[in-house]
């Protein structure tokens, strides 16, 4: 019987529709278990991240009665206000104080137990005291940062120390580098999410930006999934590259290269006690990532090695920035000239337009070697998160009150300037009220894409089986996809090691296993 050239359905398909379907089912086999890796992830950090958008109405939703002034009226001056809180607290030192927001706070004291007290600016009653790490904005930030888990650490190789300017290898949060991990695989989820989304012929039907809602079942849910997860793939890939910065492995890498790509502003003032600026964290405010290494220059006792220029009182700093080029040298017996009025640094804060809610860093003083102590400088830092250009630290002479230097986002170099700027978007706050809008709605999205995503494979599996997704025999991707994963897995190579290690099991386990063939669809 001669065959009917028009009856085609059952003829085989082309080979280049064979390797087509079998490309579009590897690319679903991947998106299926890149999403069971990362979705729970991706979940918390969406909810985690909601919370931190909304920090300050939490807090004062949360603890009200600590960090709101119970009284209206002229405010006491800032060394007053610190009278009360070491009046208060007389075994404890205070270490650093953070400054109203707006005429409805408090100002935040930080103590050396490592609570806030926060006292009201008019009254100097001491309202109470809290701790900046605790309650459910705490929870979230260290759940958002490292997954709560910082005492694990894992020796990785630095890339500073691969090209000779440091150690090799160096200790990370264990915590800190699987959040590393999984943004990796969520970055596989968003790719591959939109190359399914991509239609493969014209006018087959498939929903592109408007989900069918007459459709029932999986078609359905399908629409409800893929439609809203084509725009979310790229705000989720925006939310993975902008949050790297922050993570301590990948971040630190990053921050070498942006360095050596357009180096930061010099810094030659001499280093106090505390080496880098990210030490002195304080009242659970985040330094930029750009300042972490930042060292916190000395202040010059009387009696000391002096520029010259100690007749500046007023906190304006001109001519001060860049003079000092060693450690003041004081006797043994301390330094001649007592600390400046917190008031007076107060004033040096005013005079270079620090934003309301900045925090005050006291200083910290190396008397480790009585005949060279080092005595530290105050740090002023505008609050953060807030918009890259209004990014200002300041130091303090802490006995003459004058401007050891000042640090602008314009003094990061280039390259860490740009990334800042992402930085500050992912967090909501580098263009207003829209910038807020949009990171929540991506929140949003990510928990309603696992919840569409979780009742997709309700609806797909069969009673009785995983529903995992069957495995084609002969896996060749396009040269696009490969270079892709190619490059995440250069950029990203913690990522890279968990995809050599998965594909490594794929070959040498479950293939040679006649139960996980099963179970992972390689009959």
């Amino acid at each position: 019987m001669a065959d009917n050239p028009a009856d085609t359905t059952t003829a085989p398909p082309t080979p280049l529709d064979d390797s087509d379907s079998r490309r579009w089912r590897a690319v679903w086999r991947t998106h299926f278990y890149a999403g069971v890796v990362a979705a729970p992830v991706l979940l918390l950090l969406a909810l985690t991240g909601l919370v931190i958008l909304y920090t300050q109405p939490i807090n004062d939703l949360s603890s009200g009665d600590v960090t709101l002034r119970s009284t209206s009226g002229q405010s006491r001056s800032f060394a007053d206000q610190a009278d009360a809180v070491r009046a208060a607290f007389p075994d404890l030192d205070v270490v650093a104080m953070t400054t109203p927001v707006d005429d409805d706070h408090a100002t935040a004291f930080g103590l050396s137990n490592g609570r806030d007290a926060y006292v009201d600016p008019a009254s100097l009653e001491v309202l109470g005291t809290r701790d900046p790490a605790g309650g459910v904005v705490g929870l979230a930030n260290r759940l958002h940062g490292f997954l709560n888990n910082d005492s694990l650490e894992v020796s990785l190789p630095t890339l500073s120390g691969l090209l000779g300017d440091g150690p090799i290898w160096a200790k990370f949060s264990l915590g800190d580098a699987l959040l590393e991990v999984f943004g990796g695989w969520a970055l596989v989820l968003a790719c591959s999410g939109v190359y399914l989304w991509w239609p493969r012929k014209r006018d087959t039907g498939k929903a592109l930006f408007v989900p069918r809602l007459r459709k029932k079942g999986r078609a359905r849910w399908r629409d409800l999934h893929a439609v809203p997860g084509f725009l979310l793939s790229f705000i989720l890939l925006f939310f993975i590259v902008t949050g790297m910065p922050w993570s301590g492995y990948w971040g630190g890498n990053w921050a070498y290269i942006a360095g050596r790509i357009t180096p930061p502003t010099e810094v030659t003032q001499p280093t106090s006690a505390i080496v880098r600026l990210g030490d002195v964290d304080r009242l659970g405010n985040k330094i930029n990532w750009p300042l972490q290494d930042d060292p916190i220059p000395a202040s010059a006792a009387e009696g000391g090695e002096e520029d010259g220029s100690a007749e500046d009182e007023t906190g304006d700093g001109a001519g001060h920035e860049g003079h000092l080029d060693e450690p003041a040298v004081v006797p043994a017996g301390g330094p001649a000239s007592a600390q400046v009025s917190l008031d007076v640094v107060i004033a040096a804060a005013r005079d270079e337009g620090m934003q309301p809610g900045y925090t005050v860093i006291f200083p910290e003083d190396d008397l480790s070697d009585p005949a060279a102590p080092v005595y530290g400088s105050f740090a002023l830092t505008n609050p953060w998160p807030s918009k890259t250009q209004q990014s200002l630290t300041v130091y303090v002479d802490q006995f003459r009150g004058t401007t050891l230097g000042r640090t602008t986002a314009d003094d990061w170099g280039g390259v860490s300037k740009g990334t800042d700027y992402l930085v500050s978007t992912h967090m909501g706050t580098q263009f207003g009220l829209l910038n807020r809008i949009v990171m929540t709605l991506g929140c949003v999205g990510v928990v309603w894409s696992i919840i569409s995503a979780i009742v997709m494979y309700t609806k797909r599996r069969r009673t009785g089986s995983l529903g995992l997704p069957r495995r084609p025999a002969d896996i060749r991707l396009a040269h696009r996809l490969g270079i892709i994963t190619l490059v995440i897995g250069i950029v990203y190579p913690l990522w890279g090691v968990t995809a050599l290690a998965v594909l490594a099991f794929d070959r040498f386990v479950i293939r040679r296993t006649a139960r996980l063939r099963v179970a992972f669809g390689q009959r």
